[in-house]
């Protein structure tokens, strides 16, 4: 089995990152693109992230020296977040995703967060339980999805937050 472990974003996995993003877009399972961003914006959102002290993780496989999943808040706002987590699938089921999620809530509450919101699809019942275990709770239902940077998501999706105060 691979050691995997937490790690705050490094500019040397931003390539590694960059594919696993696409990767997991490309499932059309779980995140709101079918692929994932141009490398170059790519670069400028892990190199602002670094910058300004995000609560940002990667997760990295020790062996193969390679991000192989992440979990980040970015800001709404300067006291709300929005989360954003993906790993490869074969490093699923491990617990590693919901030991990302405890350390990046950890962080956010440092940062200064008071709330974390994301949005689920519906039928992503895995991750919805992982997330109510961790305290966020339902607050919307958006009905047949939304447009979400230009890409229209046709599921519904379940909108929930987590209070940090």
């Amino acid at each position: 089995m691979n050691t995997l472990k937490l790690a705050k974003p490094h500019e040397r996995y931003i390539f590694s990152y960059w594919e696993t993003f696409d990767t997991i877009a490309k499932e059309k399972k779980y995140l709101a693109f079918n692929e994932g961003f141009p490398y170059d914006k790519t670069v400028e959102f892990i190199k602002n992230s670094i910058k300004n002290g995000y609560p940002h993780l990667f997760i990295i496989d020790v062996e193969k020296d390679i991000c192989v999943g992440w979990c980040d808040i970015t800001p709404i706002s300067d006291i709300i977040g929005y989360l954003g987590m993906g790993l490869l699938r074969e490093y699923r089921g491990r617990g590693v995703g919901k030991m990302a999620l405890q350390e990046v809530i950890r962080l956010s509450k440092e940062f200064g967060y008071k709330s974390i919101k994301l949005d689920v699809l519906k039928s992503n019942s895995r991750a919805i339980h992982v997330y109510e275990k961790m305290g966020f709770i339902q607050n919307n239902l958006v009905v047949n999805g939304f447009t979400w940077h230009d890409t229209l998501v046709r599921e519904d999706v379940i909108q929930m937050s987590l209070d940090l105060i």
